[in-house]
C-alpha cells in the first residue's frame, strides 16, 4: 500500500533537486530518501527518475512529472484535513474590549463564536480605551474592539461597525447651563464627548463622572444631568419616556477590531472579524 511518507519524499526531492538536501529537510538519512523512492515506484508500477551515476543527479521522467503535480494536490489535500482537525482542538483567545463596544456588540458576538467555534476558550477584557492599548502592547491580547483610534499605530486596524453618540436628559436641558454626566478620563466615550463640546465651545458647568455606562444612564434618569451614551444603549428608556435625546446633537463614530500585525494572517482571527463585519 501506497504511503504518504513516500509521496512527501518523492515531491519534496522533485522539488530541491537534489538527494542530500532532500534528506537534510526531512530529516532523514539519504538512504531512507532512496527507499522511499523506490518504495514508490514499486507501488505504482512505473519508473520516477532517471537516476545517474553518482545517484545524486536526475531528472524526472514524464510518468514522475505526473506523480509530482498528483502528489502536490495530495499533500496539499493532507494539510487541509489536518487544519480541520487542529480547529477541534481547543483554541484559548484573549479578546478586550472597551465598556462601550462590550454593551453594544460584544454579547452578540460572544454568542457566535460559542456557536460556531465551541473549541475556542475565551478570556474577556472589558476596560476603558487607554488600558486597553497597554494590554495590546503588552502582547496580553489577541485581539481587541475599541471605538477610538489613540496609541493604535503598531496594529492592524480596521472599521468593523459604526455607532451613534448622543446627549441624553430625562427632560430637555441646555448644554451651556447643565451638569454632564460622563465617562472618566482615557474612555474613547469621553474623548469624544470632549472633542464635541470643545468644538461647540461648550464649558461645562460640572462634569460627574463615572466608569459605567449604568450608572451613567441611572444618574441621567433621575434628572442629575446630560449623560452622553451610545443610542443602542438607551433604546429603551427612550421608548419608555425615561430620556429625551437633545436634538441636533449627534456624534458618529466607526467601532474598531485591532490586533498585532503578526496576527494579520491567522486564519481563526480574521474568521472572527469576519463575524462582526456580517452580523446576519
Amino acid at each position: 500500500m501506497m504511503q504518504l511518507d513516500w509521496i512527501r519524499t518523492f515531491v519534496t526531492l522533485a522539488q530541491l533537486q537534489h538527494f542530500t538536501k532532500t534528506s537534510e529537510y526531512l530529516n532523514l538519512s539519504q538512504p531512507t530518501v532512496s527507499v522511499h523512492i523506490k518504495k514508490l515506484e514499486q507501488a505504482l508500477g512505473v519508473a520516477l527518475i532517471h537516476r545517474s551515476s553518482t545517484n545524486q543527479l536526475f531528472e524526472l521522467t514524464p510518468a514522475g512529472e505526473r506523480v509530482f503535480e498528483q502528489g502536490k494536490k495530495m499533500l496539499e489535500l493532507w494539510r487541509t484535513m489536518e487544519q480541520v482537525d487542529q480547529k477541534k482542538q481547543e483554541i484559548q483567545l484573549r479578546i478586550g474590549s472597551t465598556h462601550t463596544v462590550s454593551d453594544v456588540l460584544l454579547p452578540d458576538f460572544v454568542k457566535k463564536i460559542k456557536v460556531l467555534y465551541p473549541q475556542v476558550r475565551l478570556q474577556l477584557m472589558i476596560h476603558n480605551h487607554e488600558t486597553i492599548v497597554e494590554a495590546l502592547n503588552s502582547n496580553n491580547l489577541d485581539l481587541a474592539l475599541v471605538e477610538g483610534t489613540k496609541g493604535l499605530e503598531p496594529f492592524h486596524v480596521e472599521v468593523i461597525s459604526r455607532d451613534e453618540l448622543r446627549f441624553f436628559a430625562s427632560k430637555r436641558m441646555n448644554l451651556h447651563s447643565s451638569p454632564f454626566i460622563l465617562r472618566e478620563k482615557g474612555s474613547g466615550t469621553r474623548e469624544y464627548a470632549d472633542e464635541f463640546l470643545k468644538s461647540e465651545r461648550i464649558v461645562p458647568v460640572e462634569v460627574l463622572e463615572a466608569s459605567s455606562h449604568f450608572l451613567i444612564k441611572q444618574l441621567a434618569v433621575r434628572g442629575l444631568g446630560i449623560a452622553f451614551l451610545s443610542s443602542s444603549m438607551v433604546k429603551d428608556e427612550v421608548l419608555q419616556g425615561k430620556l429625551v435625546p437633545l436634538e441636533p446633537h449627534v456624534v458618529h463614530r466607526p467601532i474598531y477590531a485591532v490586533h498585532p500585525e503578526t496576527a494579520t494572517s491567522d486564519p481563526v482571527i480574521k474568521e472572527l472579524i469576519s463575524l462582526i463585519e456580517h452580523p446576519n
